[in-house]
């Protein structure tokens, strides 16, 4: 169900579906409320999924939130106001600091997922020029551009684009993306192209960072989940998160790229979230 609404003199908008043990799902760049990945699976498998669009997506104005602990700290305080005191984060890639700092000293926090998620700056070419304000309108015409090139190539050859998404993303050659990807994952693959678009929220994730006393701080079972092809955000994130973090559960996933949802352990992958998940729900209720 997605749904807008006020908080702190900000209005923005998020889905909330599913019954059962909550989950706060922080999504990643280019992406908001209705975020795909892993979420009708975890509503099926009995969880209350709820996806706020992030700043600068859907319907969530930049100005929420200018770090991630500002951020954090929005979603704690909300949270607590709608009575939630026992709940998951589950952060995909951006999303990740986020969802670090939300889990830092939150006792309602049960447990922790990060998905191919950052922990800490993006090393990208050219980042002092295009987080000037003047770069902004261009930068988000050029995201806008890219999209709808992408939306075009989806329709007409599908398989194809499929595979030059991953390659976006991945460190593998294309052939070796071509080799593994299944008509299945070509179908989620064909969903988040058509639905995902420019939103002016990547200023604020390129731009996130994060104290490392954050991360030590960090006291609730924590779950990460990434692969050594992942070119958007560098297998070294995970790496460094375990070093902040050492009770941290890791799984090397064997995604293509950048999307532990799809390749050959995409399912596994799910289900040992869902277990993790689903353990530590069990053993807060003790």
């Amino acid at each position: 169900m997605h749904l807008i609404t006020e908080w702190q003199g900000h209005s923005f908008d998020y889905r909330d579906s599913g019954t059962g043990p909550i989950i706060l799902l922080i999504h990643g760049t280019q992406s908001d409320y209705r975020e795909i990945y892993h979420v009708e699976q975890l509503i099926e498998a009995g969880y209350r999924v709820i996806v706020p669009s992030r700043p600068g997506y859907g319907k969530t104005p930049l100005r929420v939130a200018e770090s991630p602990d500002q951020l954090a700290a929005f979603y704690k305080g909300w949270m607590h106001s709608r009575g939630f005191t026992s709940y998951t984060v589950y952060g995909i890639s951006a999303g990740g600091p986020t969802a670090l700092a939300l889990a830092s000293r939150n006792p309602a926090v049960d447990s922790l997922v990060l998905a191919c998620a950052m922990s800490h700056d993006l090393s990208l070419p050219y980042k002092t020029v295009l987080v000037q304000p003047l770069m902004q309108r261009p930068l988000h015409f050029i995201q806008w551009v890219l999209w709808n090139y992408v939306k075009d190539k989806l329709k007409k050859f599908p398989q194809e684009a499929a595979v030059r998404m991953v390659e976006m993303t991945s460190l593998l050659q294309r052939n070796d993306i071509r080799a593994q990807l299944t008509p299945e994952d070509e179908q989620l693959l064909y969903a988040v192209g058509l639905q995902n678009g420019p939103g002016r929220g990547v200023l604020f994730d390129i731009t996130q960072q994060l104290e490392q006393q954050t991360l030590r701080a960090i006291t609730c079972p924590v779950l990460i989940v990434h692969s050594k092809a992942d070119r958007a955000v560098p297998f070294e994130h995970a790496v460094y998160t375990q070093r902040m973090i050492p009770h941290a559960q890791f799984i090397e996933s064997k995604s293509p790229g950048h999307l532990i949802w799809i390749g050959p352990s995409a399912r596994h992958d799910e289900r040992m979230i869902e277990r993790f998940i689903r353990l530590n729900h069990l053993q807060a209720d003790m």
